[in-house]
């Protein structure tokens, strides 16, 4: 009887450790990976780099990754890839639904 508890014990504990630390790690990673194929022209996004940019440009090659091109600024403008991507920025209407949604945000807490 003890052989059976102890492998329950550990189907246990391995059953915890994915739904508290890689389910949670999984999920985030589909998130930007869908946030990333859905980028467009004209979308904010944060770069690896720590870079804000906005996307002026998707070149799709027949053979290799999806190339961005990014304006940094006025006139500056770099191309990536789109694995140079960590989060794409809400658009500014869907920010400002956000920010109606939430209670307390139009006074600044």
């Amino acid at each position: 009887m003890e052989h059976w508890a102890s492998i329950i014990f550990i189907v246990v504990v391995f059953a915890a450790f994915y739904w508290i630390l890689l389910r949670p790690v999984l999920n985030d990673r589909k998130r930007q990976r869908q946030d990333i194929a859905n980028l467009r022209p004209g979308d904010r996004v944060i770069t690896t780099s720590g870079f804000f940019a906005t996307v002026t440009g998707i070149h799709v090659p027949d053979d290799g990754p999806a190339q961005l091109t990014l304006e940094l600024g006025p006139g500056v403008q770099v191309q990536a890839l789109t694995s140079a991507i960590v989060q794409r920025l809400p658009r500014e209407a869907e920010a400002e639904q956000g920010a109606a949604a939430q209670p307390g945000a139009e006074s600044g807490r």
